[in-house]
């Protein structure tokens, strides 16, 4: 199993970032992931944006959390600085391009320069919007992250639970966060639906026999039925000490570090012996990829996604190398 590119906030390094465009191009441009950043409007909707506030990434102003969900679809997503520059050289240089009869210009393909020309930046995803184009993908996995750690979002682990379920997706979504104590209410939820399913068992063993074999048929193929565990991820941006025992005691199978945290090669060791995922943030240079290969990280979070699937192919051996 080779070391995993995940898409941070999608294809972010030259698309607008946490946009059904990013992740769509994720996709094109051969990811194995995607990270995002879920928070809820404020009629209590899962929606994909990473900052609390809407300032730095859209036309909008003032707290995700005070805007309805319609009023967050009216907004359109502004490009940052770096992902601004490279769209406009490609945009001037539209005219060239076709006179060249060139298919790429700059960073992007001319279908894709094209497209900026003619779209004014997009709209703020719902969730679900993610959820409908991650299923029907081949991705291997979709990290979600609660941002919880600022904005305290009243049942936001619950909604985004029920819909990842509603897609049938426990075996391919990581849910982390810097709040970590979410992730322990995430494991306490999971604790409830399996004592509510128990209790409902004992129940029907009180009545007639033949109405508990047939409703108990019912509850093994019924959808509310226990699922099988998520998987979690801790998030700090700091170097944790004891990071297994640590993760043991909360039940969080992923490490998310900062990707410098993990060069000390003793005290990645550590982690990986004792089985820990490690899937740092945020890796962008091709000097610092190789080193966290090197390290024997199990994924990559990344801004540019093209570079990193050049680094790895650049690793014959990644699999020896890792130890896989």
């Amino acid at each position: 199993m080779k070391i995993l590119n995940i898409a941070h906030r999608g294809y972010s390094g030259k698309f607008d970032e946490n946009t059904m465009i990013a992740f769509r191009k994720a996709i094109e441009y051969k990811a194995d992931g995607i990270e995002t950043d879920v928070q809820l409007s404020k009629d209590g909707i899962p929606v994909i944006i990473h900052d609390e506030t809407l300032d730095r990434t859209t036309d909008g102003h003032g707290f995700v959390k005070d805007y309805t969900l319609k009023e967050l679809k009216e907004f359109r997503t502004k490009s940052v600085p770096r992902v601004q520059a490279l769209k406009g050289e490609a945009i001037e240089g539209l005219q060239l391009i076709k006179e060249i009869n060139s298919s790429k210009l700059g960073e992007y393909t001319l279908d894709e320069v094209e497209y900026f020309k003619n779209n004014n930046g997009e709209e703020i995803p719902t969730l679900r919007d993610l959820l409908e184009l991650f299923s029907a993908s081949d991705l291997k996995i979709l990290n979600l992250e609660l941002k919880n750690s600022i904005s305290e979002y009243d049942e936001l682990e619950e909604k985004v639970i029920s819909m990842i379920d509603e897609y049938n997706l426990r075996d391919r979504v990581i849910i982390s966060t810097f709040n970590h104590m979410s992730l322990v209410k995430i494991r306490e939820l999971e604790k409830q639906e399996i004592e509510y399913m128990a209790n409902q068992v004992e129940t029907l063993k009180d009545s007639n026999s033949a109405n508990y074999k047939n409703t108990n048929t019912k509850l093994k193929n019924d959808k509310t039925k226990p699922k099988s565990k998520i998987i979690l991820g801790a998030l700090t941006d700091s170097t944790l000490a004891n990071v297994p025992k640590y993760l043991n005691d909360i039940d969080v199978e992923c490490y998310h570090p900062c990707f410098y945290s993990i060069l000390n090669k003793s005290y990645m060791k550590e982690i990986k012996n004792a089985g820990i995922k490690v899937n740092p943030y945020t890796v962008n240079e091709i000097e610092y990829m190789k080193m966290v290969i090197e390290a024997g990280a199990d994924s990559i979070i990344t801004n540019e996604v093209e570079k990193l699937n050049d680094v790895i192919k650049s690793f014959p051996n990644i699999d020896k190398q890792l130890g896989i």
